[in-house]
């Protein structure tokens, strides 16, 4: 199993490949049969060709990659970061990546974000009107499909059931933005008959945005529109400690593919510094690993995540005093102290 790789832009370019040797180290000692190979789609590549995404490119990743395993897009030179949406968006749609897992680590447990992935305010469909050179009217346009939020709700609710959970929330917006948020409501309401192992209940998002913040304990599993979703994540990452600890997977379940990265941007104020916090990298591989079915050796990684996170070689956002590689490498140092029947293993 071959994955593709896109360190992308800033601390992308950092945290990546920091924890790509985890990845190999770990594909070694389980025999996974796992391999990379690193793309260069960026800033970089956008300001020298004018290419993000190039052509065929998601079909290609589609066809050939198990997962893709991605950094951060984002550059102070391309203020309106027309390459990243080229990129992200250019991936998200071509490979159908419509439902994206955000889990929410905290103290009491993790409460099971899933988002609505390429749809709604995101989908692109809007215009402007110009009048002497500034824009005097503009438009972005909530777009759903009834078959896109159904197979996203009935995935999500089927993930829930799986894991045990119990309560599932709906957070919309229907007394403001009744057309797409009464939509949300009906397919929700109708999926859930065929779970009964799950009680729903239903939120309109800035109250739900209030709880979860006063007392996010009552939560376990929450459904919410793309918009939505991606704000309540940006909270739920705050309440954990920080965007560097918060990692995503976005995921078609229909074909199986799968891109996995920390919800993190590039963070061009401390790129190049050697302190950009590589948990959410390494969060986001383990991830990728139990959606390829190794769940022993993902389990391995975020238990020594979590371990070095509480160290002195924890980034200066986690308290310590460490670098991204430092960090990294008490990481590696974790795993092969953990391996079963450890022995001498050399570095990649």
């Amino acid at each position: 199993m071959k994955i593709a790789v896109i360190p992308g832009d800033g601390i992308g370019k950092e945290v990546v490949p920091a924890t790509l040797p985890a990845l190999t180290l770990l594909s070694e000692a389980f025999d996974l049969g796992l391999s990379y190979e690193v793309f260069d789609w960026g800033a970089d590549r956008w300001l020298a060709s004018g290419v993000g995404l190039p052509t065929g490119a998601a079909e290609r990743l589609g066809r050939d990659y198990a997962a893709v395993f991605l950094g951060a897009l984002g550059d102070p030179r391309i203020p309106d970061m027309a390459h990243g949406r080229d990129i992200l968006l250019g991936l998200r749609r071509g490979l159908d990546l419509y439902v994206n897992y955000r889990p929410i680590e905290l103290e009491h447990g993790v409460i099971d974000l899933f988002r609505e992935n390429t749809q709604g305010l995101y989908a692109g469909v809007g215009g402007s009107v110009s009048r002497f050179g500034a824009v005097t009217v503009a438009i972005d346009e909530c777009v759903y499909t009834r078959s896109t939020i159904e197979g996203f709700v009935r995935y999500c609710l089927g993930r829930l059931r799986e894991k045990g959970r119990r309560k599932v929330t709906l957070v919309h917006k229907s007394n403001a933005v009744p057309n797409t948020g009464r939509l949300w409501q009906e397919v929700f309401r109708q999926e859930l008959e065929a779970f009964p192992e799950l009680v729903g209940s239903e939120e309109y998002v800035d109250s739900f945005c209030y709880n979860l913040v006063r007392d996010p304990k009552p939560y376990e599993g929450v459904l919410a529109s793309n918009l939505f979703g991606d704000i309540i994540s940006d909270i739920g990452a705050a309440l954990m400690g920080g965007l560097g600890l918060a990692s995503s997977a976005s995921i078609c379940p229909e074909t199986n593919a799968a891109l996995f990265e920390p919800v993190h941007g590039s963070a061009p104020d401390i790129a190049g510094k050697g302190t950009a916090n590589p948990y959410a990298a390494a969060m986001s591989l383990a991830m990728l690993l139990d959606h390829l079915g190794h769940g022993t050796a993902a389990g391995l990684l975020r238990t020594c995540t979590q371990v070095a996170a509480t160290g002195d070689g924890a980034t200066p956002d986690l308290g310590g005093g460490g670098t991204t590689e430092r960090f990294m490498g008490e990481v590696m140092s974790l795993i092969e102290q953990r391996l079963p029947d450890a022995g001498p293993i050399a570095r990649p």
